[in-house]
């Protein structure tokens, strides 16, 4: 029975991720980092607001030993490698900034309108509606484009605990405490402020089958 009892105890801090996740479209932002333009660009699957952050095109293939993060909505995070024994591993993360439910935005809208993301390959274009925003005692004006998805997983994954590496973008602003989830910054005034570049269509398959998950250690 002591031994029953410690299994149980076990598999509810380690597992076995399940599934299969699709992401079918990439959002590149354009920045500034150290002085130099950069593009960041993630994934998303907006039928369920699920984000996936991976090394090469969302952290310039910087984060050394991290393959992949999957960001869920209801404030999940798997940070997923490739350990020393070649063991596919996650560390899951929580966020309580993720579930927030901020209803109004925090700031005076200009009135002024922009489009984002102008493409000549039929590519989304979204239109972003000019706000003054206030952020504590920091105040900056941002476009907001209105979204059927959630971006709480996005703006929320740089406030985590325990976190080596972070995003190069929203780094500045906690969103979460001043936008609905249904806001996506397409653009910000700050001298490292982000610009959308363009939405894309993809298909990005990610096998969480063969990962063992356990929650990090803080």
């Amino acid at each position: 029975m002591i031994r029953y009892l410690v299994a149980l105890l076990l598999m509810a801090h380690v597992g076995m991720a399940q599934g299969n996740l699709k992401f079918s479209e990439l959002f590149t932002f354009s920045h500034v980092q150290k002085g130099q333009s950069r593009e960041t660009s993630v994934y998303l699957d907006r039928k369920t607001s699920t984000w996936l952050f991976t090394n090469d095109d969302s952290f310039g293939g910087t984060a050394e030993g991290l393959s992949f993060v999957v960001a869920y909505p209801n404030g999940t995070y798997l940070l997923c490698s490739t350990d020393d024994s070649d063991a596919n591993v996650c560390q899951r993360f929580r966020s309580k900034a993720a579930l927030r439910n901020t209803k109004t935005v925090s700031g005076k809208p200009t009135g002024k309108t922009a489009q984002f993301g102008a493409n000549k390959y039929g590519w989304p274009v979204l239109t972003g509606s000019a706000f003054q925003l206030q952020s504590g005692r920091m105040s900056l004006n941002a476009h907001l484009a209105t979204v059927p998805f959630n971006c709480y997983p996005l703006y929320a994954y740089n406030m985590l605990l325990g976190l080596e590496i972070g995003l190069p973008i929203f780094q500045s602003v906690d969103y979460t405490s001043v936008l609905p989830r249904n806001r996506l910054v397409v653009a910000e005034e700050l001298p490292d402020g982000v610009r959308l570049k363009s939405v894309s269509p993809t298909e990005y398959f990610i096998d969480l089958s063969t990962y063992r998950i356990a929650d990090a250690k803080l």
